[in-house]
């Protein structure tokens, strides 16, 4: 494991898998939507460890979600609150005191690369700018880059983007906005499932592992869950 030496730390904070995408409910079984999830951070956690980004907290989840944050060489932490937005407070408040920039990450972003990130690095310039990147939809956020020492707490849920810019401007902080494909697109209603389907062929398949199995996914009136040969 790391020593906790970075002056920048990504959080991505995960809930355990059986709470996990429960709108995904009508369409997935519990084990596909586990697998998903599971999934998703994979190429979450790999596009951070393919940027400049040296040090990651995975913060929550269950035993699984732990395993993997360690496979990728991560540090798994206990949630630190009551909720996300607690346990996000309570992450950034650490490094605040540690003098470390904080970067929270949303953890079902399926398009994420290492140049997404390297895009909202630079648009901090240097970790001197709050940095926000909007989710597509609902007026969410799905990271926030905060620099070292700034006493910034998140406040996820729709509409958070407007929120966050009125809080920094509140702190008369500069702001920077990154818009990438990699970070807008989050997974989380049935829609979706269609929708990054088309945008990327066999997507789901390959986040729920069964790449190679010769079946494909159904969407429209048939459960998603359903397979044909």
């Amino acid at each position: 494991m790391r020593e906790e030496t970075s002056d920048l730390v990504a959080i991505i904070p995960m809930k355990p898998l059986a709470q996990s995408k429960t709108r995904l409910a009508p369409h997935m079984t519990p084990e596909q939507r586990a697998d998903l999830v599971v999934g998703m951070l994979r190429r979450v956690l790999g596009a951070i460890r393919g940027s400049s980004i040296d040090m990651f907290w995975v913060v929550g989840g269950d035993e699984r979600i732990k395993n993997v944050a360690r496979n990728f060489d991560g540090i798994w932490m206990e949630e630190l609150g009551r909720n996300l937005n607690d346990t996000l407070g309570k992450a950034f408040e650490q490094l605040a005191v540690r003098k470390a920039a904080a970067l929270y990450i949303a953890g079902d972003l399926p398009f994420l690369k290492p140049s997404d990130l390297h895009s909202l690095l630079r648009s901090s310039r240097r970790n001197t700018n709050i940095t926000l990147a909007p989710a597509r939809r609902d007026g969410g956020t799905n990271a926030i880059l905060v620099p070292a020492g700034l006493p910034f707490r998140p406040e996820l849920g729709p509409r958070s983007f407007s929120k966050h810019l009125s809080t920094a401007a509140a702190m008369q902080v500069s702001v920077a906005i990154c818009y990438s494909p990699g970070l807008g697109f989050d997974l989380d209603i049935s829609d979706d499932l269609e929708t990054f389907q088309h945008m990327e062929p066999g997507l789901i398949e390959r986040l729920v592992g069964h790449p190679d199995d010769g079946e494909r996914w159904i969407f429209g009136d048939t459960r998603l869950g359903e397979f044909l040969p």
